[in-house]
């Protein structure tokens, strides 16, 4: 039984939104890799720079994605989603117009602060938004999403790569977030 009175359609639609959220998450950990020597030249960054321009990331976003999950029980899902969206896309228009090598590590940090919060509050939602024989569909959705981001990163920042700047794989997150905002905050209850 589904525990909210949300209609079919604006539950699919939630979903939709988050999943695309969650193609973000997944894409930023993979896009980054085409334009490390750009960034290199532009920042004049050196081999360590560029190790944690990935790790800052990658390591934030694993330690803190199941306390993130238990601070989406204890204030509220939809709250902690909005903020950790909203912290997404500024971390990530941050990482666009970075100026230095150390403004990208910090930047690429928060930016894996957002999407650990992401992550479990995104699944928590299916037994919330719907019943029990649609939570197989919904998930699928979910992991689609997620599985799909992995081959996209590399082919979306090479596109970008070649008719834009280094900062533009970052701000491709940020229409794409401002949507998620807007959905969850009209079609979560």
């Amino acid at each position: 039984m589904v525990t909210t009175g949300v209609s079919g359609a604006r539950r699919w639609w939630a979903l939709i939104a988050v999943a695309m959220s969650m193609l973000v998450v997944g894409l930023d950990l993979t896009v980054l890799n085409l334009a490390l020597p750009t960034i290199a030249n532009d920042l004049h960054a050196s081999s360590s720079d560029l190790q944690w321009f990935n790790d800052a990331y990658s390591l934030v976003l694993a330690a803190v994605v199941l306390p993130a999950g238990l601070l989406g029980d204890r204030l509220g899902r939809k709250k902690v989603l909005m903020t950790s969206l909203a912290v997404f896309g500024i971390s990530s228009a941050a990482c666009a117009y970075a100026g230095g090598s150390a403004e990208l590590i910090a930047a690429r940090a928060v930016l894996g602060l957002g999407a650990a919060a992401i992550m479990p509050l995104a699944l928590a939602i299916i037994p919330v938004l719907f019943k029990p024989e649609e939570r197989q569909k919904a998930t699928a959705v979910m992991a689609s999403t997620i599985f799909l981001s992995f081959p996209i990163g590399p082919l979306v920042g090479g596109a970008l790569l070649d008719n834009f700047w280094w900062g533009s794989v970052f701000l491709i997150n940020v229409p794409v977030v401002v949507f998620a905002l807007i959905a969850v905050a009209f079609l979560m209850p």
